[in-house]
């Protein structure tokens, strides 16, 4: 893989991706083609989940992430999964998602993907950017999260959808 990073450069760069200045189809031709380097396509794009979710924490306003992180467990979780949402929704138009959180558990279900859009089934799901991301955006927050991908369109399925594992109390410091 290394070998191939100028290559994948060369359609992308850290400054077109947070201006969001990538068009769908460059996107979409560059994850085509990563697809083919096998284990590395899961490395890569777990990555890159948890780069935008850094991103995109970082460009709240200070105020904003203080509020939140002192926000009740259960309230928190809720928020940051809006927050996530709006991220996602930002980064495709066709992305359609909806969330549901119970119990520590939230189900993150997502209509439209570019990771997923495939020709051919794929042997494995595709949404490992989501699942990254997702926890990311968790953790920012203190709130500790796994992610486990249970469906994706990439494998045959009608939606993607993620299970987020949010009751272990790990990091997270303030009291419900």
């Amino acid at each position: 893989m290394p070998t191939r990073v100028e290559f994948y450069e060369s359609w992308l760069t850290a400054g077109r991706i947070r201006k969001g200045e990538l068009g769908r189809a460059r996107t979409t031709a560059v994850i085509s083609f990563l697809r083919q380097e096998g284990a590395d396509y899961e490395a890569v794009v777990g990555r890159a989940g948890r780069y935008t979710a850094d991103w995109t924490v970082d460009s709240l306003p200070v105020i904003e992430r203080a509020l939140v992180r002192r926000l009740p467990r259960a309230i928190r979780i809720r928020v940051v999964l809006r927050i996530a949402v709006r991220m996602i929704r930002g980064l495709h138009d066709d992305g359609r998602l909806r969330t549901v959180v119970r119990r520590g558990t939230a189900v993150v279900s997502i209509g439209g993907s570019l990771f997923c859009d495939v020709r051919e089934t794929a042997s494995a799901p595709l949404c490992r950017f989501y699942g990254a991301a997702l926890e990311r955006f968790l953790e920012s927050f203190d709130v500790s999260a796994r992610a486990q991908l249970s469906r994706c369109r990439g494998t045959g399925d009608g939606t993607c959808e993620l299970t987020i594992d949010t009751d272990s109390q790990g990091p997270d410091t303030h009291a419900e």
